[in-house]
């Protein structure tokens, strides 16, 4: 079990070039003109064709996945050639996407995350897509959830793939052997309570913890929030300070320092797999993955509850950058369409990401699976009570940084959770105060 530590400025730097690099208060991103195409390879069988850059932040067995439904649609008909280009994870893409705009050379449709597509419309760099449906590939193909979360204004700028939810998982063996329930905690409680219980029980000869953090990553602190019956926000109005947020940072803090029976982890995922941890919550889109690593059963449940639900989407979608050619966003419709009528199930049946579209849904292969393995099927019930996120968490590009620094605070030295919310409220009012002109005209109601 070993830590993790960043410093402010490693935070902050990396978090917020994208927003530098974009300028979200100057030009970049401006609807003036068509943008040259990044450069790249096409394979001399496809040189005729009309030519359309996916830039990807999927990395190892998702990737190939991509590129196998994408060789799907370069064979499915013969005048339009997709190259994907790789980036290893959602911050370098963003990076990358940023200084294309600045060079005037952009791709044409792009893997942005469910937080870093916001700024990209704040800058007016998105394509308006709703005009571009038709009788033949409706809204409605979509699921209706995640279709809203992309649209601003009844008009759709984001599109649905890598979806996801967290889950709360569980390791079986652990649980029968400490004599806890065969079932995920209705509420962080109950969690805490059975924690208590787990408390000296020894799997495979070493002690084990309840509960692994994540501290990677604010979106499970999120949703804890919202539990809570907290939030980040209120529109552009900061909650962070609320009292129903600082009681979820201090259910964490006590359950680490004072329980002691969880801590904050570098490798979730991994200490879970090897029998350190006995539950976590992690992405629905790891569950593919984690079921091939681990060498015992899996339970997988709703997230606890302690006042109400809180679940978080999270994930990413496709957007068509606005600056290419007109040329280029039709042939990228195209791949939009074979990706959503086609791809879509395949995508959510290899990879553990939620199903986003009615052919997906409905898919006899992901029924065939969700019964064999019944916790993707958890997955998909718990979209019923999943929520966006919180307004600043979509616009304020140094909150989510911000917030890393919160949680290594607390989780790794004991910090208070109040005075530590209270310092990030008033780290972050300058970035929110430059955000705010341009959300009123854009985005608010």
């Amino acid at each position: 079990m070993t830590g993790t530590s960043f410093s402010r400025r490693r935070l902050l730097t990396a978090a917020t070039a994208a927003a530098a690099g974009l300028a979200l208060n100057a030009c970049a991103g401006r609807s003036l003109g068509d943008y040259a195409q990044v450069s790249g390879e096409v394979p001399d069988k496809f040189a005729r064709r009309q030519r359309v850059v996916l830039w990807s932040a999927f990395t190892s067995h998702n990737a190939e996945v991509l590129q196998t439904i994408v060789d799907g649609f370069n064979a499915s008909q013969s005048d339009i050639y997709c190259e994907i280009q790789l980036f290893p994870g959602y911050n370098a893409l963003d990076s990358k996407l940023a200084a294309s705009f600045v060079v005037s050379q952009v791709p044409d449709l792009v893997t942005l995350s469910d937080v870093n597509w916001n700024r990209y419309f704040l800058a007016e760099a998105l394509e308006p897509l709703s005009g571009y449906f038709d009788a033949s590939f409706r809204p409605d193909f979509y699921h209706p959830t995640f279709l809203k979360e992309g649209t601003i204004r009844n008009e759709i700028y984001w599109l649905p793939w890598a979806r996801s939810t967290p889950l709360f998982y569980y390791n079986k063996e652990i649980f029968a052997g400490a004599g806890l329930p065969d079932r995920g905690p209705k509420t962080f409680t109950e969690l805490r309570e059975w924690g208590r219980q787990l408390k000296g029980y020894k799997h495979n000869g070493s002690p084990v913890k309840m509960r692994a953090y994540n501290g990677k990553d604010d979106w499970y602190f999120q949703g804890s929030a919202w539990a809570f019956g907290g939030s980040y926000s209120d529109g552009m109005t900061s909650k962070l300070a609320s009292e129903e947020t600082i009681a979820a940072l201090e259910f964490d803090r006590a359950f680490i320092h004072d329980d002691q029976m969880a801590y904050l982890a570098s490798d979730v995922n991994g200490d879970f797999a090897a029998g350190v941890a006995a539950s976590m919550c992690t992405s629905t889109g790891a569950l593919t993955s984690l079921l091939k690593a681990a060498k015992f059963e899996i339970g997988a449940a709703f997230l606890p509850e302690e006042v109400q639900p809180g679940v978080p989407t999270g994930g990413s979608g496709l957007a068509i950058m606005r600056n290419a050619s007109k040329t280029r966003k039709q042939a990228t419709w195209e791949l939009v369409k074979y990706l959503a009528q086609t791809g879509a199930p395949e995508w959510s049946l290899n990879t553990g990401y939620l199903p986003v579209t009615t052919s997906a849904l409905n898919s006899p292969k992901i029924q065939e699976r969700n019964a064999k393995n019944p916790q993707y099927q958890v997955a998909q019930d718990q979209l019923s009570l999943a929520r966006p996120p919180d307004v600043m968490r979509r616009y304020v590009n140094e909150l989510i940084s911000e917030m890393l620094i919160v949680l290594q605070k607390v989780y790794s030295a004991n910090a208070d959770p109040g005075e530590t919310l209270r310092e990030a409220v008033r780290n972050l009012d300058p970035a929110v105060q430059r955000v705010l002109p341009k959300y009123h005209r854009l985005v608010a109601p």
